[in-house]
């Protein structure tokens, strides 16, 4: 039996879609009720390397692939159950500007002066 050559063999070529770094900073945030379903997204959350920033907020980098991987865990954890979750890539130049306000604890006093704010901001030096 004779193979027929693929007209279209070399041709093809794999093209990037879209620009920019493999990884992108995420935020991933959620609205869930379930204890047990908040418990499994945040351990998903955790197994992909985010870091967790809120109670339902986690931070870190992930390519495409892996935003999408994650996505079919999380999908596939919350079936018929009632979620919000939302993944937000964030760009380095937003990133760039980013505050961060921390409360500081009154058992830890940072520095003796009673005139320091207690919500402070922390340049990003990622």
């Amino acid at each position: 039996m004779r193979r027929r050559k693929n007209p279209y063999s070399g041709i093809l070529k794999p093209v990037l879609v879209g620009s920019g770094p493999p990884e992108v900073s995420c935020i991933l945030i959620y609205d869930i009720e379930s204890d047990r379903l908040r418990t499994r997204v945040s351990e998903a959350c955790l197994d992909y390397g985010l870091e967790r920033i809120q109670y339902s907020a986690f931070f870190g980098k992930l390519s495409r692939n892996r935003r999408q991987e994650l996505s079919l865990r999380l999908q596939s954890e919350v079936k018929e159950e009632t979620a919000k979750i939302r993944v937000i890539p964030i760009c380095q130049s937003d990133l760039d500007q980013m505050w961060i306000l921390e409360q500081v604890s009154p058992d830890k006093p940072v520095s003796p002066d009673p005139a320091r704010p207690k919500l402070r901001i922390i340049p990003n030096t990622a």
